[in-house]
């Protein structure tokens, strides 16, 4: 079994074509194997029949990968040490490679060959280590194992939740393992397999192979297996949670008002004759805003006692930061409970901060959309903070409307967008 690796190893290549046919001893035991596995957990069972499969065997055996490997499609597996493992290491290891093939592990680490180079959440980047790579992967894989007790982990393997957990980002461990990896550490075990590049096994171009790799039949076939092992009891919470999250990635409440903004306004343009004055007074000369991407935005604030200061300060500083992309001419603070009892207008977004509330009555959103109406105003946007529990227009306006929802399960109407602010702690 392969070491963890401190250096840029050489990859695996396989020779297309030179398989290896099982001894009938072998097959029985491979039989065993893919039975189990449907009878622990059904979900892997479906993807790897639908999505992995490669002749009549359904995988490809073969003496030139250690224990076992992937290219993302097809599954590749050393008869000799992997007929040696119990059967229930033998389900584990089978389902790993699958983990990997349907968390597209193969793709991303062709596109990171590729470019040299890892960016981490911080947008640092730092050097492409295959095999660290592979380490980094093999530890979100175990662990997500291991936790919906599918088969059984083999000591020897790599699991050291010091390094990486299912619940981490694989490119987040990929920074803890290369950083130790410098340092002369390692995660605790032994890496299970090889990750190959797309199109390996069949003798594909890997481009070719990767791009035959459609995403949005990966998500359907994975969604379609949750389904079915959660109908019958069998999908384990950690391998629900991760397909979840691939599938239907979580995405920051600021990001889907950013996105908001750019779908529905724009933004404007630049000049260099005019420095941006939030950086001019950190010696940095850049280009200043010119024009507006937006003319007038909304912005309605419910002030009937669930929002409080705090809620506020941390709301308008992330809306600051969009508004400042967005430019628009004017931005106009509309404090309603029950009805309007302030209207703050702001010409520079960065003179939101140290805005204060008012009101704090009953709750009615149709006032702030009079007041709109009465002033005569055509908004580019209006984005309404609420915790949506009030009486609303029964019609839509015709400026698009994002409702900014501080609390979970309230209905708001049929119009709009809503997307979820969690500002309470």
């Amino acid at each position: 079994m392969a070491p963890v690796p401190t250096a840029n190893q050489k990859e695996v290549t396989i020779t297309p074509g030179k398989f290896l046919k099982l001894t009938p001893q072998q097959r029985s035991a491979w039989d065993m194997t893919r039975s189990a596995l449907l009878w622990q957990c059904p979900a892997f069972t479906h993807i790897f029949y639908s999505m992995m499969t490669h002749g009549s065997d359904l995988a490809v055996f073969t003496d030139e990968v250690p224990i076992a490997a992937t290219d993302g499609k097809v599954i590749l597996l050393n008869p000799e040490p992997f007929f040696k493992l119990t059967l229930n290491e033998r389900v584990f290891a089978l389902a790993h490679e699958i983990s990997h093939g349907m968390f597209m592990h193969c793709s991303l680490m062709l596109k990171l060959k590729r470019s040299g180079s890892v960016v981490t959440q911080s947008g640092k980047k730092i050097e492409y280590n295959h095999q660290l790579m592979n380490v980094a992967m093999d530890l979100v894989i175990n662990d997500m194992l291991i936790e919906s007790r599918v088969g059984k982990f083999n000591s020897n393997w790599l699991h050291d939740t010091n390094y990486g957990k299912s619940t981490d980002s694989v490119i987040d461990v990929y920074e803890k393992v290369f950083k130790e990896a410098k340092k002369g550490g390692s995660p605790k075990g032994s890496v299970l397999d090889e990750h190959l590049v797309p199109g390996t096994a069949q003798g594909q171009d890997p481009t070719v192979a990767d791009s035959q790799n459609n995403q949005v039949e990966w998500d359907t076939v994975m969604a379609a297996a949750a389904a079915a092992a959660k109908a019958q009891g069998k999908l384990p919470a950690a391998l629900e949670r991760m397909i979840t999250n691939f599938i239907e990635p979580e995405v920051p409440w600021q990001e889907k008002i950013e996105s908001f903004f750019a779908r529905k306004v724009g933004s404007g343009s630049y000049d260099w004759r005019k420095p941006d004055r939030r950086l001019i007074v950190r010696d940095i000369y850049a280009p200043g805003p010119t024009g507006f991407g937006a003319g007038d935005v909304v912005v309605g604030i419910d002030t009937s006692g669930s929002i409080g200061q705090t809620e506020l300060d941390r709301f308008f500083a992330e809306l600051r930061g969009i508004l400042e992309n967005v430019k628009p001419k004017r931005v106009h603070v509309v404090w309603c409970d029950a009805q309007v009892h302030k209207v703050d207008v702001v010409e520079e977004v960065e003179d939101m901060g140290g805005l204060k509330p008012h009101g704090g009555g009953g709750t009615d959103f149709r006032p702030v959309f009079d007041w709109i109406e009465k002033e005569g105003l055509e908004p580019d946007a209006l984005v309404y903070l609420t915790d949506g529990l009030g009486a609303f227009p029964t019609h839509a306006p015709k400026y698009p409307v994002l409702w900014g929802a501080i609390m979970e399960n309230v209905k708001y109407p049929n119009w709009g967008e809503v997307v979820p602010v969690p500002l309470k702690k």
